[in-house]
């Protein structure tokens, strides 16, 4: 049995090539899988058996993914580290951070937005929702998730709904949060007409994925007034042009996909990734149930 791990600083139980060429080669003749390869890297893995992802979300292989391949994913190491940049760009926008520190003027801009008291809706009740959820109740905001199904028991949600129910809550939020995975169902949510029922002063954070939102939407109606502010880590297109709009306006926080990233990042986040991982192996080799399976 052959395993290959693409980056990283695994465990032991991990080999790691050291060069392109050995990539390619591992690669062709692996069963296993730890990272993120290329579909045309993917192509090559004739013997593969199982890919087990260091990223929560599994749609980059979703279109295009060999049938008798387990794909998982490292679900479940994500929901720290996201949840905290849910938080800094919160309390940046609320309080106007990126205004005061786009501007050279030594000048009051005027009301802010409280978090305490406020309504939250959460699109996305898996890990990264939750910790969202339990982060924001902690603080004294009423917490409304958006799940498959509402009737399962969340951590840190005040009342469930699901995407079909949702809209009823649009004008109710406060702060929108998106951590959803990219799907049919999910693409192009937030178009004008969902973005429009939202509070005018409402604040729509974005760390799922870029496909949700409405991106040219989204732009006109900021350039309208509309939204305290926006906090985007993902948008569609990614990377975003460097010449787009959205990149100057004083109550727009952009992050280049960042709120998830552990690897070289966030030791903590890094170990859970591993542990997952190298849980997952132990489970394999065994040849029991694997974690955060998505195709198989």
């Amino acid at each position: 049995m052959k395993y290959f791990i693409m980056s990283g600083t695994p465990s032991d139980d991990f080999l790691q090539a050291a060069s392109s060429l050995e990539v390619a080669d591992q690669i062709a003749e692996a069963d296993i899988i730890i990272g993120e390869p290329t579909h045309e890297e993917l192509a090559t893995a004739t013997n593969l058996k199982w890919l087990q992802m260091t990223w929560a979300g599994a749609d980059r292989y979703l279109d295009a993914f060999v049938s008798n391949v387990t794909l998982t994913t490292a679900s479940g190491a994500y929901g720290q580290t996201i949840s905290e940049h849910v938080l800094a760009m919160l309390f940046s926008l609320c309080r106007r951070l990126p205004a005061y520190a786009k501007k050279n003027d030594w000048r009051d801009l005027g009301s802010e937005k409280q978090v305490q008291g406020a309504t939250a809706l959460i699109f996305g009740a898996g890990d990264i929702g939750c910790a969202v959820a339990k982060r924001l109740k902690a603080l004294g905001v009423f917490t409304i998730g958006v799940c498959r199904d509402p009737k399962k028991s969340r951590e840190g949600f005040d009342v469930r709904t699901n995407l079909e129910n949702a809209i009823a809550f649009l004008p109710e939020a406060d702060f929108v949060i998106c951590a959803l995975p990219h799907s049919e169902e999910t693409k192009g949510y937030f178009n004008e007409y969902h973005l429009r029922l939202l509070k005018n002063d409402a604040v729509l954070i974005n760390v799922g994925r870029g496909s949700l939102i409405d991106t040219k939407a989204l732009t006109s109606l900021l350039q309208e007034g509309k939204f305290f502010g926006v906090g985007l880590d993902v948008v569609a297109p990614e990377p975003l042009p460097q010449t787009h709009p959205l990149w100057s306006m004083p109550n727009v926080i952009l992050t280049p996909h960042v709120a998830g990233i552990g690897i070289g990042h966030l030791p903590d986040t890094e170990k859970r990734i591993w542990e997952i991982c190298t849980e997952n192996l132990q489970h394999f080799l065994a040849g029991e149930p694997l974690r955060n399976v998505v195709r198989e």
